[in-house]
């Protein structure tokens, strides 16, 4: 099927294609010019396709864009605006981000231990605003983050985004529906509840595996659960624990971090951290500030001070009393998501603790994160 659209192309009337970032199974991504705002580069992600006609697909392309328009964090790609092609092919406009993927970065070797602290303080940031929020992003993987080179206060740094919300769950929501044909999310980085299909288990400690695996992957250069199929790494990922973290990274590493990761990376929910801003915090040893959190403790106190105040004003020999701050948890429910009979399989053998027959012949990984078959390109995620 030809594109609907080309280098060339004006789109809305606002943005002007100028070059094409990525191309996948889904879609792809181009480089637009805004036409009114003179040096406003964007990248427009198209859903390209038969996809186009299916509804699923479409709610989650269009859910990808208001849930990033909605959380607004610093740490999380910005989507600019939503619209249609004359053909109905929806597409997404972002901000264009320049940089590498971490993905990329780790190819090159295993992160330092700061360098490694400094990105996951800022994915950690990403998730708690998205955890409060009600979302639970579910396939987080080094190809979903990037990183851009950044300047403030006179200082060189980075600046972490993360990508890619499509199949992202909106606790007790309901507009998607998932199948039991459908695998969502990547399965080296998969926790052992979203592989089993335990729909009710999947919350935020189901990213906190996810950014476990990550830390894993980031301090060793390699993948804490691995293989040549699928099914070998989802039956590794639910019956089996990855490589010490002493021995698997050159060098070792601070016990510290060690426990957080093993524990962040515990096969049932309740053994990991609460919630990902404690497991950021005993990885490294500092704890992580949200804005959500800040205003909460701020209103309050302000509120209970204008309370106390008027209540003095009409009874001066009351003495004021130190104000309480109520604390508020979001109310948890859950994700719904499916999984392939060959994996469920797998599965049952793992949680019987049987011992597998051999895997399948090799062959390469088999990730579900949209676009399917996309090579990794510079600049935003592609499609």
């Amino acid at each position: 099927m030809a594109d609907p659209i080309g280098i060339g192309a004006v789109l809305g009337d606002t943005y002007e294609i100028t070059r094409l970032i990525g191309r996948g199974g889904m879609g792809a991504v181009w480089e637009a010019r805004h036409l009114r705002l003179t040096g406003r580069r964007v990248a427009i992600k198209v859903l390209l396709g038969e996809r186009v006609t299916d509804e699923t697909v479409y709610a989650r392309f269009r859910r990808e864009a208001e849930i990033a328009s909605r959380l607004g964090h610093p740490n999380i790609i910005e989507a600019l605006d939503f619209n249609t092609l004359p053909d109905g092919s929806p597409y997404i406009v972002l901000e264009l981000l320049q940089g590498e993927s971490l993905g990329a970065r780790i190819r090159r070797g295993p992160l330092g231990i700061e360098e490694t602290f400094a990105i996951v303080r800022q994915i950690g940031s990403a998730l708690c605003a998205a955890h409060e929020a009600d979302v639970i992003h579910r396939d987080l993987k080094p190809d979903n983050i990037f990183l851009c080179p950044t300047d403030s206060g006179g200082e060189l740094g980075e600046r972490v985004k993360v990508l890619d919300f499509g199949i992202s769950k909106i606790r007790d929501s309901q507009s998607i529906v998932t199948t039991d044909s459908t695998v969502l999310g990547t399965p080296q980085y998969m926790a052992p509840e979203q592989a089993s299909a335990q729909h009710g288990a999947i919350d935020g400690r189901t990213d906190q595996f996810a950014l476990g695996a990550i830390v894993y992957e980031m301090l060793t250069g390699k993948a804490a659960f691995s293989g040549p199929t699928l099914v070998s790494v989802v039956y590794k990922v639910m019956a089996e624990q990855p490589e010490p973290l002493p021995t698997a990274r050159p060098g070792g590493a601070p016990e510290r971090v060690v426990a957080a990761v093993s524990r962040a990376l515990a096969k049932r929910p309740e053994e990991r951290f609460p919630d990902v801003a404690a497991f950021v915090e005993a990885l490294t040893g500092k704890p992580l500030l949200t804005l959500g959190k800040a205003r909460a403790h701020s209103d309050g106190g302000a509120a209970e001070l204008r309370k106390r105040n008027a209540e003095t004003a009409e009874d001066r020999r009351e003495a004021p009393t130190t104000p309480v701050v109520a604390s508020k948890r979001p109310a948890m429910a859950f994700a719904a998501l499916a999984f392939v009979a060959a994996v469920a399989g797998v599965t049952a053998l793992a949680l019987r603790g049987r011992t597998p027959a051999p895997p399948p012949a090799p062959g390469a990984p088999a990730g579900a994160g949209p676009p399917a078959g996309a090579a990794p390109a510079p600049g935003p995620p592609t499609a």
